[in-house]
């Protein structure tokens, strides 16, 4: 078996232990390669900090918590000797479109450049995104978080002649990665 095939093969032995109901959950549509995301995954600094976002601040739900060791893991991570502390979070109870926070045990590699606290965006950022029904509320509660800015709720595509709007906001986390959280159906005045 080559390296990618046991990668691969790893891959999908993670995949089955963490989501049992993971391979009939979604289908790959008919003349595609892939299926829809089933789930984004932050490799973090400090687990407990992104937890006390994406989990407390956001309010997204543990579907798995879990310590995962061993050469399978360290195989698919392309590392050796180290672990994985690995929480998915959703809303509801879909298992398409949770977000993984995984942080690395015993990763004593040298460390990452420090996290972009930029308050705009640059080629090669990525963003997270999530609907909310309360945009206003969120934006406090990150704004007396401390996390970095990038906009205030806004109308992104303005209409002057709807009734309502979507409004957007975006901001970092503590890894650097941008966090975009959209409300529909904001009625006037914006």
């Amino acid at each position: 078996m080559s390296k990618i095939q046991r990668r691969a093969f790893a891959a999908g032995c993670l995949s089955v232990a963490l989501f049992p109901a993971f391979l009939m959950a979604q289908d790959v549509p008919e003349g595609h390669s892939v299926s829809s995301m089933t789930r984004a995954t932050i490799f973090v600094r400090d687990l407990d900090q992104s937890l006390k976002l994406y989990r407390d601040l956001l309010g997204l739900t543990t579907r798995v918590d879990t310590i995962v060791e061993g050469p399978r893991i360290n195989e698919i991570m392309g590392t050796s000797d180290y672990g994985l502390k690995a929480v998915i979070l959703q809303a509801g109870d879909s298992i398409i479109g949770n977000i993984g926070i995984y942080e690395i045990i015993g990763d004593d590699r040298s460390p990452l450049s420090p996290p972009s606290n930029r308050v705009d965006t640059v080629t090669g950022d990525f963003a997270v995104v999530f609907i909310t029904e309360d945009i206003d509320g969120v934006t406090e509660k990150v704004i007396a978080a401390g996390y970095p800015l990038v906009s205030p709720p806004m109308v992104l595509f303005p209409n002057p002649e709807a009734e309502v709007q979507t409004r957007e906001m975006m901001f970092r986390d503590h890894d650097g990665v941008l966090v975009n959280l959209i409300e529909f159906g904001v009625p006037k005045p914006w």
